[in-house]
C-alpha cells in the first residue's frame, strides 16, 4: 500500500530527527507516578526471574541484567583511569528498568490500538543503520559482528527488541501527529491572545511552534492519564538487590 509506505517513511524521518529528546519528560513522570503508586511486591509471587511486571507481562531480570552489563561495560571502556561509582551503577540500573517498563507499557497500548510491525519493516529499519553498512550498503557480516562484539546480542534477540520498539514508535508518532496545528488555528489563537494581527506574519513561525508544543504537552498528559488507568506496574528490583 503506497499510503502505508509513505506513513512508515514519515515515521522513520521523524524519529531520526527527534529520537533523543521526545517523550522522555512525560515518560519519566508516568514511571515515577506508577512506581510510587504500585510499589514493590514479593518476588516469589511473580517468578524468581521477574524484575518488574507491566499488567500481566513480566520483565526478565536476566534480560535486565544483560542490558545493565552492556551499558556498564561501555561506560568503563570510555574511562581510562576511573571506575564507575556505586551511585553511577545504581543510576544505570534505574534507567534501564525505566526504559524497559516504559517500552512494555507503550507496547501494550500500541497493540490495543491495533498497531504492529512486520518483519519486512524491521529489515528496512536495519538496512538504514550506518553501523550495519559497508560501502554504503547493508552488510550481513558487519551486522553480525556489530551485534556480537558491540551489543553482545544475537540477531534474533536484537530484531525482536527492534520490532517492539518500532511498534512503540508508531504509537508515539501518531500522538505527535495529533499535535499538529494548522495556520488557520494558529492565526485564530494568536488573535485571541493578542487582540490583533499586527505582528502575525513576523511572529507566525515561532508562535506555531509554541502552540504545537503546548498542544503536545496536553496530548501527552492525556495519554499518560490513560496509561495510568490501564497499566499496573510492580517493581521488584529492590528485592533482588537485597538478596
Amino acid at each position: 500500500c503506497i499510503l502505508y509506505t509513505i506513513f512508515w517513511r514519515n515515521i522513520m524521518d521523524f524519529f531520526r530527527k527527534h529520537m533523543k529528546t521526545i517523550f522522555w519528560i512525560t515518560l519519566l513522570g508516568f514511571l515515577l507516578a506508577t512506581f510510587a503508586y504500585f510499589g514493590a511486591g514479593g518476588i516469589l509471587t511473580k517468578g524468581i526471574d521477574t524484575v518488574a511486571t507491566v499488567n500481566s507481562k513480566k520483565i526478565s531480570y536476566t534480560e535486565f541484567s544483560k542490558q545493565v552489563d552492556r551499558i556498564v561495560e561501555n561506560q568503563r571502556a570510555q574511562r581510562e583511569n576511573s571506575q564507575l561509582t556505586d551511585e553511577e551503577i545504581r543510576q544505570i540500573k534505574t534507567g534501564v528498568l525505566q526504559d524497559m517498563v516504559s517500552e512494555e507499557a507503550f507496547h501494550l497500548m500500541a497493540l490495543e490500538y491495533g498497531l504492529d510491525t512486520t518483519d519486512n519493516e524491521v529489515r528496512a529499519y536495519l538496512q538504514q543503520i550506518p553501523q550495519f553498512q559497508k560501502n554504503g550498503h547493508f552488510d550481513h557480516m558487519t551486522y553480525f559482528q556489530a551485534l556480537r562484539y558491540g551489543l553482545k546480542m544475537s540477531p534474533e534477540d536484537f530484531e525482536k527488541s527492534r520490532k517492539r520498539a518500532l511498534t512503540v514508535d508508531k504509537l508515539r508518532y501518531l500522538i505527535y501527529l495529533e499535535s499538529k496545528v494548522t495556520d488557520k488555528e494558529a492565526e485564530y489563537e494568536y488573535l485571541r491572545r493578542n487582540g490583533n494581527l499586527k505582528n502575525w506574519l513576523k511572529e507566525k513561525d515561532k508562535f506555531i511552534e509554541t502552540l504545537q508544543g503546548e498542544k503536545r504537552v496536553r496530548l501527552f498528559n492525556q495519554f499518560v492519564n490513560i496509561l495510568q488507568q490501564k497499566i499496573k506496574i510492580k517493581d521488584y528490583l529492590v528485592k533482588f538487590e537485597q538478596q
